[in-house]
């Protein structure tokens, strides 16, 4: 009797253990989706290439910069909750405010590129993530394959590094390449295919502009 009472506790401690595991890595995932969203990267990698030199021509380009590509999307947070007609669509409508706000950043960075005159090195960033939104939207609606908005808005600004930067930024990207991929499969969010699908989607709109313009 004393056996069998051992062994049934042993295995509620197990479950229990188990659960704390799963609540620990849930936790970590969301974490790491959380700090990878194309706008805290838009600001990371924008922040690195303005300190470095060499792309941006004035502290008002970076600060421009930063309001279209970081702030602007980041708005549809506290907006979607009082906007009715995203209100109601709770985490969905979450989603497409965002995705409207962040497209309507990239296009408005071409206006200010067409009057400001950006450079070469802006001028292609601004294109890369005009132009994988574009590709993202034309995939996930038109064909129904839900590509990694996550991969696509990591690896761009992690090529654009390699490029602007050297090999070493690799590095790093390959650490948040492994994370980002382990917390979107592990929170179902996407599968593998559609996680790469993603991730080249950027790598190759960025190499082909590069290749045109730098």
């Amino acid at each position: 009797m004393n056996t069998n009472n051992t062994v049934y506790e042993g295995a509620i401690r197990r479950r229990h253990i188990i659960r704390r595991r799963r609540r620990r890595a849930d936790i970590f995932a969301k974490i790491i989706r959380i700090l990878t969203t194309a706008p805290i990267l838009s600001l990371a990698l924008f922040s690195i290439l303005y300190f470095t030199g060499g792309v941006f021509a004035s502290p008002a380009e970076y600060a421009v910069t930063i309001v279209l590509f970081t702030l602007l999307p980041l708005s549809a947070y506290p907006l979607q909750p009082i906007l009715p007609a995203f209100r109601s669509r709770g985490r969905e409508g979450q989603r497409i405010l965002a995705m409207i706000m962040a497209n309507a950043g990239y296009l408005l960075s071409m206006l200010y590129a067409i009057f400001a005159g950006v450079g070469s090195s802006l001028l292609t960033l601004y294109l890369t993530y005009l132009f994988s939104g574009a590709a993202l939207l034309i995939i996930n609606k038109a064909f129904g394959f839900h590509a990694s908005g996550h991969a696509c808005g990591l690896c761009g600004p992690v090529a654009a590094l390699v490029c602007f930067t050297g090999w070493i930024s690799l590095a790093a990207g390959a650490i948040l390449f492994a994370l980002v991929l382990w917390g979107s499969l592990h929170m179902k969010r996407h599968t593998v295919s559609q996680f790469f699908a993603g991730s080249a989607i950027s790598v190759v709109i960025f190499i082909s502009l590069a290749a045109m313009l730098l």
